[in-house]
């Protein structure tokens, strides 16, 4: 275990240095720069997960004993966290390369580039990484991984086919939350609204807004935490700036903001009495023509 870790430490040091000289000089490719927005994956617990059931899988792949029988072995300890220390160190070294080539040889930008890199720093270099590995710790029980073990045959097919699936992960998952942030971003609807507060013009994210009312031929609008402002635009102009799933105009006067709304009753003529946060000194009624499209609104 000591030559292992010593063996691993060295391995990483090493690949720190190439990835400097990476860095510095990358003659081979097309200039590389970094990419307008990075992906954070936030996986780690995953990542942790994946490798704890990797290893132990490796450590149980091909053996006779049952499954509850290697629990009492000693040696299947000895066998397992050497396992997990290996795929760790892989699934760190794809996590650190996938998240470098997102940043310099987007997927987007640069796909034909990114697919060869990807295949060749993702798949292949973690799949010689993994056979020193086992080289190693094969070595240090008197050992060769080619002539005395069924290594290359049996597990390192497995084990390639988990290294490119976990690089597919990756690369759906990247695609995921590259369509999240573009659905975040309220399809090119305004983000922030800019209000006046006396002589000062103030940018308010509309996530901030509980609703917009027209009172004395001036636009008025209220926060989540009671504030209130004057605003330039109309509310017509605000109904095309501000996301539909977002506001709903519910009469002439007031535009809402989903997040404020409290809970709606019924009211006379099929109207809708609607309490919103913060409390007005009245509901605010929905007319009794946007009613039914007001309760879809909500209904979601």
């Amino acid at each position: 275990m000591f030559y292992i870790c010593s063996y691993i430490l060295t391995l990483m040091c090493v690949s720190e240095g190439c990835k400097r000289r990476m860095e510095e000089k990358q003659s081979f490719l097309p200039a590389a720069r970094p990419a307008h927005s990075a992906v954070g994956y936030n996986d780690l617990y995953f990542r942790l997960i994946i490798g704890v059931m990797g290893a132990l899988f490796i450590s149980l792949y091909g053996t006779m004993e049952g499954f509850w029988e290697h629990f009492l072995m000693p040696a299947f300890y000895v066998e397992f966290f050497s396992s997990l220390l290996i795929t760790l160190v892989i699934i760190e070294f794809i996590y650190r390369t996938t998240v470098y080539l997102d940043k310099y040889y987007d997927w987007q930008q640069r796909p034909i580039i990114r697919l060869c890199l990807q295949f060749f720093l993702g798949v292949m270099v973690p799949g010689v990484i993994d056979f020193i590995l086992a080289a190693v710790y094969f070595k240090v029980y008197g050992l060769n991984i080619i002539e005395d073990t069924y290594y290359v045959a049996y597990a390192l097919p497995l084990i390639m086919a988990m290294i490119f699936i976990f690089n597919l992960y990756y690369v759906c998952h990247y695609f995921f939350l590259k369509l999240r942030s573009v659905q975040h971003a309220g399809n090119g609807k305004k983000q922030t609204i800019l209000v006046q507060k006396g002589t000062k013009n103030i940018p308010l994210p509309v996530v901030q807004i509980s609703y917009i009312e027209r009172s004395n031929r001036h636009n008025f609008l209220t926060t989540l935490s009671g504030e209130s402002y004057l605003i330039s635009y109309s509310l017509e102009e605000l109904e095309d700036l501000l996301d539909p799933r977002l506001f709903f105009r519910v009469n002439r006067q007031v535009l809402v903001h989903f997040a404020s709304c409290r809970h709606f009753e019924l009211g006379e003529h099929g109207k809708l009495l609607l309490y919103l946060k913060p409390a007005t000194d009245t509901p605010i009624v929905v007319s009794q023509k946007r009613a039914k499209r007001f309760k879809e609104w909500m209904d979601r």
